[in-house]
C-alpha cells in the first residue's frame, strides 16, 4: 500500500476508534480542512447502585458530575475539533498529543513517526542519514553506538553534500580519534565549498593550528551558507501529503530536539583576529558578508561584534543589532503557539514558511516574515 493510501485509510481508522473511545451525547464541529471530525469527551457521571430507587425531587433536577480536570476545545489539522484536558498554567507547551487520547495522539504519531523512518530508509544517502539521526541507539550501548557512528559517517562520506557532511559530526565522539574524525568531515566539506565562510570558520573552531589558512578562506569566500533547517526540510518532504497537518507539525517539533547542535560559528576566532592592529578592513569585509551574504540568523550577531571592531559608526552598528532582534523576535516558534498550536492555520503558515527557508534561507524568509507582520501590524 502507497504512504498516501495508507494515511487516507488510516485517518478513516483513528475518526472510528476516537468515536468509539469519546462518544458522549455532545457533538462537535469539524475544523476547517478537516477531514473528519470526533465527538467531544465529557465529564464522567455517577451511576445509581444496582437495585436502589432513581433519585427524587431536587436532586433528580440536578445531577452531581464528579470532579474532573479543567477542559478545553482542541482543533488538530485534518482531524477536527474535540475536547480534551487544557493545559496547566505555566506550561510552556500548549498542546501535547501525549496527553490527548490515544487515538489521536500517542498512537497516530508513532505510526507517522515508524512510517516516516521506513520512507527514509529506503531513501539516497541524505535520506538514509536522517533516519539515523532520528533513531540513535536506546541505552548503553558500545557496540551499538560504534556501529551506529560508522554507519551515519559513511553515509555522510558517500553522500557529497555539505549538510550531510555537517550532520555526521556528533558521530566522531564515539571514533578513536575525534578530533582527526572531525577535521575530515571539515575537509571533505571545503572540497566541495570552498567559498563558503561557514566551513572556514568551522576549521578554525576544530583546528587552532590551521587559523592562518582559515582566515584567508574566510576572506576570500563568496557567501555563508550554514543551511540551519536542512535536517527539518528533509524530512518534511518525506512525509506522504495526506498525514493530517497536526501530526506533521509534531513531527517537525520532534526534529527540533534531534537536529545537531551547530558549531561555534567561529565568534571567538574571528573577534581574536579583529582585535589585532590593522584588520578594521578585513573585519568590516566580514560584517559584510555575514549580514549580507549569510543564511543563518546567528550570523547577525556576530556580524555586530565585527562591525564594532571595524570601526563602523554608532548608527550602522545600531542598525545591524536592531535588526538582528526583530529577526529573532519574528522566527516561528509553532509549537508554543497559544490558542490553536496545531490548527490548519498555524500548519499551512509554518509550511509556507519552511518552504520560504528552502527557497531563499532562514534570513530572507525572516525578514520577509518580519515585513508581513508590520504591515499586518499597521493595518490593525
Amino acid at each position: 500500500m502507497k504512504p498516501s493510501t495508507a494515511w487516507t485509510a488510516a485517518a478513516v481508522i483513528v475518526v472510528v476508534v476516537l468515536a468509539a473511545v469519546l462518544a458522549r451525547p455532545n457533538t462537535v464541529t469539524p475544523a476547517p480542512g478537516a477531514a473528519a471530525s470526533a465527538p467531544t469527551q465529557a465529564l464522567a457521571q455517577p451511576t445509581a447502585p444496582a437495585g436502589s430507587a432513581p433519585p427524587t425531587g431536587p436532586a433528580a433536577a440536578q445531577p452531581v458530575r464528579l470532579a474532573g480536570p479543567k477542559m478545553t476545545v482542541v482543533d488538530l489539522c485534518g482531524l477536527g475539533r474535540f475536547s480534551a484536558p487544557a493545559p496547566t498554567d505555566g506550561d510552556e507547551e500548549p498542546l501535547d498529543l501525549e496527553s490527548l487520547p490515544g487515538p489521536v495522539g500517542r498512537e497516530p504519531l508513532a505510526a507517522a513517526r515508524a512510517t516516516l523512518l521506513t520512507q527514509l530508509r529506503q531513501g539516497d544517502a541524505r535520506a538514509r542519514a536522517a533516519a539515523l539521526l532520528l533513531s540513535p541507539p536506546e541505552g548503553d550501548d558500545p557496540d551499538a553506538e560504534q556501529a551506529w557512528s560508522r554507519q551515519l559517517l559513511q553515509l555522510a562520506q558517500s553522500s557529497g553534500q555539505p549538510e550531510v557532511l555537517g550532520w555526521a559530526e556528533g558521530a566522531c565522539a564515539t571514533q578513536p580519534d575525534p578530533m582527526a574524525c572531525r577535521h575530515g568531515l571539515i575537509r571533505a566539506r571545503l572540497k566541495l565549498e570552498p567559498d563558503n565562510a561557514a566551513h572556514w570558520a568551522a576549521l578554525a573552531d576544530a583546528d587552532p593550528s590551521a587559523s592562518d589558512e582559515a582566515w584567508r578562506g574566510l576572506l576570500q569566500s563568496r557567501r555563508w551558507q550554514e543551511r540551519p533547517q536542512s535536517l527539518l526540510l528533509a524530512v518534511q518532504a518525506a512525509l506522504p501529503d495526506s498525514l493530517p497537518g497536526y501530526l506533521r507539525l509534531a513531527l517537525g517539533a520532534e526534529m527540533r530536539l534531534r537536529a545537531p547542535a551547530p558549531s561555534g560559528g567561529g565568534a571567538g576566532f574571528m573577534q581574536e583576529r579583529c582585535q589585532q592592529h590593522g584588520r578594521a578592513e578585513e573585519c568590516g569585509a566580514l560584517a559584510r558578508l555575514l549580514s549580507e551574504r549569510s543564511d543563518a540568523l546567528r550570523t547577525l550577531s556576530n556580524a555586530s561584534m565585527l562591525a564594532q571592531a571595524a570601526g563602523w559608526p554608532a548608527d550602522r552598528q545600531q542598525r545591524l543589532r536592531a535588526e538582528a532582534e526583530r529577526l529573532a523576535r519574528a522566527s516561528p516558534t509553532w509549537w508554543r503557539r497559544q490558542g490553536q498550536p496545531m490548527a490548519c492555520d498555524t500548519v499551512q503558515s509554518w509550511q509556507q514558511h519552511l518552504a520560504e527557508v528552502a527557497r531563499v534561507g532562514e534570513v530572507v524568509a525572516l525578514r520577509e516574515l518580519s515585513a508581513r507582520q508590520a504591515a499586518a501590524s499597521a493595518v490593525h
